[in-house]
């Protein structure tokens, strides 16, 4: 009994002595140069996933739409735009120009056209989504006062496309090539 008490104390010493010299030798401090080196690339493959999952949710985009419009509205005068803006003015005037005739298919294709236009052009902003519906959630009131009134412009066009008895007035279109214009306007495509 004494010599296994013996065998014991005899371990646990040779165990104590080896922890305590083991930090001093340098295939420990290697090996913590290792485990520093693995941890540091482990914590940046693990923040790159964790921003690669925002942004997939689409966290970063409707953070970046909000601030790069804000910004955008304040810039300098003589600073160039990276839209195409004299192009998109010129078609804007070109498709104006179907209102000008007495044939309600001509004003069905303005107002088809007008809803196509818009939402190319919140396609350019930045606005993503699989169609203008959901590009038009995207779109905060603060840069567009008039959401709601382009809202019900689209369901005007949608009506025009989806429903073959649907019977289009001047008016109406007048009404959604103004509207469309107002909402270019507040967007500062038009001028």
């Amino acid at each position: 009994m004494f010599r296994d008490s013996c065998i014991v104390t005899d371990i646990w010493y040779n165990l104590v002595d080896f922890l305590t010299t083991f930090y001093k030798r340098p295939e420990f401090k290697t090996a913590v140069s290792v485990f520093k080196v693995l941890f540091v690339l482990l914590t940046l493959i693990f923040v790159g996933l964790a921003v690669w999952f925002k942004a997939q949710a689409g966290f970063f985009s409707e953070k970046f739409l909000y601030y790069s419009y804000y910004f955008s509205t304040k810039k300098r005068p003589d600073e160039p735009s990276p839209l195409p803006l004299k192009e998109l003015k010129e078609y804007w005037q070109q498709l104006g120009l179907r209102l000008n005739y007495q044939d309600e298919a001509q004003w069905k294709l303005a107002v088809i056209e007008a809803d196509n236009f818009f939402d190319h052009v919140l396609t350019l902003l930045g606005y993503q989504g699989e169609s203008m519906g959901e590009r038009l959630q995207k779109v905060l009131p603060e840069h567009l006062p008039i959401i709601n009134d382009v809202w019900r412009m689209h369901k005007t066009r949608n009506s025009l496309v989806h429903d073959a008895s649907f019977r289009l007035s001047y008016s109406q279109a007048r009404d959604v090539y103004e509207t469309y214009e107002k909402a270019l306007r507040q967007l500062k495509i038009l001028g």
